[in-house]
């Protein structure tokens, strides 16, 4: 088996890019998960990712700080807090995040989000601070 590629997905695309975002005051809190348990959660289409035989289910919150689409200017960007409930996959071979939920105190970012991929966003209420 090739070794995993952990850092191309981190490289900025070639592409123009869709839109701008950072992500602030993060916190990765991370706990062992029994193997079939996850297995069972996570689409048979992945593989899951392991590290050192272990799988791991991660909540993760954090500050969404200008999030923007590219063609919309900087003045106009949405600042919300948000956290992710994740586990590490592997499909064809390259790493990625499943997400079993993604909780965003935006209605707007949770609307774009849902409609343009897809993703499993919830309104979570709250602020920002």
């Amino acid at each position: 088996m090739a070794p995993i590629d952990r850092l191309a997905p981190a490289r900025r695309p070639q592409r123009p890019v869709w839109g701008w975002q950072s992500w602030r005051q993060l916190l990765f809190m991370h706990w062992p998960v029994e193997l079939q348990a996850l297995r069972d959660a996570v689409p048979s289409s992945f593989e899951l990712d392991l590290h050192e035989g272990v799988a791991y289910v991660g909540v993760v919150p954090f500050a969404m700080q200008g999030v923007r689409p590219r063609f919309v200017p900087q003045a106009a960007a949405l600042d919300f807090l948000e956290t992710n409930v994740r586990t590490y996959v592997l499909r064809d071979g390259e790493p990625g995040v499943y997400f079993f939920s993604l909780e965003a105190a935006s209605r707007l970012a949770v609307g774009a989000a849902r409609a343009a991929f897809a993703l499993p966003y919830h309104h979570a209420g709250g602020a920002f601070f």
